[in-house]
């Protein structure tokens, strides 16, 4: 049976509060689910000193045992190579913290963009990826926002009619109860200038059943709202996950995803052009590939930005428009994301245009008298 075919009964423990309850938090528990060699055992529980473990019952059964390349395991279980630092590697490297830059304006809030800002209402997550951007907060603390920051937040959003969209990150803001995040949601909403929320969770890949019919609906009364879900490999669009995202866009919801690139789990075109297919299947729209972050202790999932270009070369033409994300780089430091791409154009001195064609040749390009 495929991994990506797991049943419900042996995923078990369909409520999502148990699959949290639940969920392996350390490698000698982990050592008696999964086959670990005494090397990979030792490397691993020093890693997990650094940035803890936590794999929920549903995603741990998504991993291979008989694969030592399985993707999942690569995401889920610790390494010892994340104890090796690389020269450049950021503890903060998106730069939320930034303050020559006045990223974080107030505890909690993040405001880069002129027009958004990102709300940070819990430090929990329903599993910890090993390529983490925020391992400096998420699983180092199990903390959520307390009132009073989220009131300065708010309060910070309500002086800034600029700011029409939300965002809220974390963390993982579907680890917060129903109650707390739509009562998070009905003070946000109650700002008028803010005209859509966001929310970014990797809960309905790793933890689906969070996905309940009270959460749908409870998220309907804030429409427009959009879902951004974070899918890396085809292997984690399983028959019960795409069950549960169906129900968010069966609902009117919309649902998008974002990728990071990580070698070793999904640097490889068939890949990338799989997951797309997977996912536009499944309802939902690819939105970004990630490059990397300069996060400590994640070099080994890096590629370069060359290989990423590549990549996307050659997805182009071979999926969809729809079903190819935008490759975009977050630049170091907190100066916002750019977006990575192959330049099909060339002009030329004389004013010529020479086109690049899909499949490699130079054609040339008359706009036929346009100034």
């Amino acid at each position: 049976m495929l991994h990506t075919d797991i049943q419900d009964k042996e995923a078990g423990l369909p409520d999502w509060r148990m699959q949290d309850r639940n969920a392996v938090r350390s490698i000698k528990a982990l050592s008696k689910c999964l086959p670990l060699s005494r090397e990979a055992r030792d490397g691993a529980e020093k890693a997990e000193r650094l940035f803890r473990t936590k794999i929920t019952p549903y995603y741990l059964g998504l991993i291979n045992p008989d694969d030592p390349e399985c993707p999942i395991f690569k995401m889920a279980v610790p390494d010892i190579r994340e104890l090796t630092v690389h020269r450049n590697e950021l503890e903060d490297p998106t730069g939320d913290e930034n303050r020559d830059l006045n990223n974080q304006p107030v505890p909690r809030l993040i405001h880069r963009y002129p027009d958004r800002a990102l709300l940070l209402p819990t430090n929990r997550c329903g599993s910890y990826c090993r390529h983490c951007f925020r391992r400096r907060l998420a699983g180092r603390t199990d903390r959520s926002a307390t009132d009073f920051e989220l009131s300065a937040a708010l309060r910070y959003i309500r002086k800034h009619p600029e700011i029409g969209e939300v965002i809220l990150s974390g963390g993982d803001p579907l680890m917060l109860s129903d109650d707390a995040l739509f009562s998070l949601l009905e003070r946000i909403k109650r700002i008028p200038h803010v005209r859509v929320v966001r929310i970014h969770s990797r809960m309905p890949v790793v933890n689906p059943y969070r996905i309940t019919g009270e959460l749908i609906e409870g998220l309907g009364r804030f429409r427009p709202l959009w879902l951004v879900l974070h899918v890396n490999h085809p292997r984690e669009v399983t028959r019960i996950a795409e069950m549960h995202w169906r129900k968010l866009t069966g609902s009117g919801i919309p649902v998008l995803n974002q990728t990071v690139l990580l070698k070793g789990v999904n640097d490889h075109v068939d890949i990338l052009k799989e997951l797309g297919w997977r996912l536009i299947e499944s309802g939902i729209q690819p939105y970004y590939l990630h490059h990397p972050d300069l996060a400590r202790g994640t070099g080994h999932f890096r590629v370069s930005v060359r290989k990423g270009l590549r990549l996307m070369r050659t997805l182009q033409g071979t999926l969809p428009g729809y079903a190819i994300p935008r490759y975009v780089l977050d630049i170091p430091g907190g100066y916002g994301k750019v977006p990575l791409q192959h330049i099909y154009l060339d002009e030329r001195k004389d004013g010529t245009l020479h086109i690049e064609t899909l499949g490699g040749r130079r054609v040339v390009y008359s706009e036929g008298g346009i100034d």
